[in-house]
C-alpha cells in the first residue's frame, strides 16, 4: 500500500484503518505495526517513515490468511 502527502505540510505521522468484510488476518506485515481486532485493521507508521513530505509517498505491504469478503475501503489519517 502506498500513502500520499497530497497536502500542504509534511506529514509527522501517518494511520490507515480498515475492516475486512470477510474473515481475513494479517499474518505479517513490513514498514508499518498493527493491530487487528476482530475485522478492524490499524496500520501504523514505522519509525523509519512517518515523515512524508508534501507530494511524498511511502509504502507498506502485509501477507495474510483469505477469509472471503470483498475489497475494504481504506482511511488515511495523518499528523
Amino acid at each position: 500500500m502506498t500513502v500520499t502527502n497530497t497536502g500542504t505540510a509534511a506529514l509527522k505521522s501517518w494511520k490507515v484503518t480498515w475492516t475486512w468484510s470477510g474473515s481475513q488476518q494479517i499474518t505479517s506485515m513490513w514498514n508499518a505495526g498493527y493491530t487487528q481486532s476482530g475485522s478492524g485493521v490499524t496500520a501504523v507508521n514505522a519509525a523509519h517513515n512517518g515523515g512524508v513530505p508534501v507530494a511524498g509517498s511511502t509504502s507498506f505491504g502485509f501477507g495474510g490468511a483469505p477469509g472471503g469478503g470483498s475489497v475494504p475501503s481504506l482511511t488515511c489519517t495523518a499528523t
